[in-house]
C-alpha cells in the first residue's frame, strides 16, 4: 500500500497581552495585512528554539515566558501544507523593537480583532481564543 503523506511548513506565533490588549504587528510587504509575531521553523531547529528565535529576532525580547498553545491551523497556503500555531507569551517590560519584516504594531482590545485583515485565515479566532485563556489567567492569579 502506497502511502501519500503530507509535508507541513510549521509556524508559531506568539500572543502577547499587555494591559488587556494583543500586540499585532503589520507585514512590511503587504498593504493592509497584519500578523501576530513569530514564524517557521528551520531546518532541524527544535520548535522551541525556534520559537525564541523568532520572537527575538521579530520583536528584540532576549526573553520572555511560553505559557502554552492557544489555538492551531491546519490549512493550505498557495497549495503549501501549512500548519501555524499561536502560543500565549509573557513579557511585560521590554520594548518592542520591530524587525524589517514589519513596518508597525498596534495594541488591540478583543472587539477590534474583525477591524484588519490577518495572514492567516483564521487568525482572528485565534486571538479571540487567546483573550478567553488570559481571562482565565487573569481570574486564576487574583
Amino acid at each position: 500500500m502506497t502511502e501519500n503523506f503530507e509535508y507541513f511548513q510549521i509556524s508559531q506565533k506568539g500572543l502577547l497581552f499587555r494591559d488587556d490588549k494583543i500586540l499585532i504587528v503589520k507585514l512590511a510587504d503587504q498593504t493592509d495585512s497584519w500578523d501576530l509575531p513569530g514564524g517557521r521553523i528551520d531546518k532541524k531547529e527544535a520548535d522551541e528554539v525556534a520559537f525564541f528565535r523568532e520572537i527575538k529576532e521579530e520583536l528584540g525580547f532576549s526573553d520572555f515566558k511560553n505559557l502554552g498553545v492557544v489555538d492551531y491551523e491546519i490549512c493550505y497556503v498557495k497549495d503549501t501544507p501549512f500548519c501555524g500555531i499561536v502560543n500565549l507569551i509573557k513579557n511585560d517590560d521590554n520594548e518592542i523593537k520591530l524587525s524589517e519584516e514589519h513596518s508597525q504594531y498596534k495594541w488591540i482590545n478583543e472587539n477590534e480583532i474583525s477591524d484588519y485583515k490577518y495572514a492567516w485565515k483564521n487568525m482572528d479566532r485565534m486571538m479571540k481564543k487567546g483573550f478567553q485563556y488570559y481571562k482565565l489567567l487573569q481570574k486564576n492569579e487574583k
